[in-house]
């Protein structure tokens, strides 16, 4: 494979993520130069509770799992996002796991932050809008397991 066709392999995977949506292929290219590939085989901790680190993922193949204690919490799937608080210096709050192999895409904040600003302002209404769609599933989850005298 050439290069020009790599690089159109990759921004056809990058294309189908969801996270990636609305991104112009311009924008996509600096993501992927402020960000690093990296793999993790089943089992591997992607993720250490506890642990400080300045980075967020974008799960683009497989499956992981958020671990809260002994507690599986999550199943992320490709395009979904994690760690994002690690962008702001905020300790990890939970182990995460590769389920079955995994590719992700992960982003360091001192290297984001030298993104152009629209960009930065695009990227993070990104990351706003999968922490919402998480805190919306999270509720509706609540909201059913509920008593039913409470839903009124």
């Amino acid at each position: 494979m050439d290069v020009k066709e790599e690089s159109q392999f990759i921004l056809n995977i990058l294309e189908k993520v969801e996270f990636f949506q609305g991104f112009a292929e311009d924008e996509l290219w600096r993501l992927l130069e402020s960000g690093d590939w990296s793999k993790a085989a089943p089992g591997e901790k992607i993720v250490t509770a506890g642990e400080l680190d300045l980075h967020m993922y974008v799960l683009i193949n497989g499956q992981a799992e958020v671990v809260f204690g002994h507690k599986v919490m999550a199943v992320l799937e490709g395009g979904d996002t994690f760690g994002e608080f690690g962008l702001m210096g905020e300790r990890r709050s939970a182990d995460v796991v590769s389920k079955t192999p995994c590719l992700l895409l992960k982003f360091n904040a001192d290297r984001l932050n030298q993104l152009p600003v629209p960009l930065q302002v695009k990227l993070l209404k990104r990351i706003l809008f999968s922490l919402m769609v998480r805190l919306q599933s999270v509720n509706r989850h609540f909201f059913w397991n509920l008593p039913t005298h409470w839903k009124r």
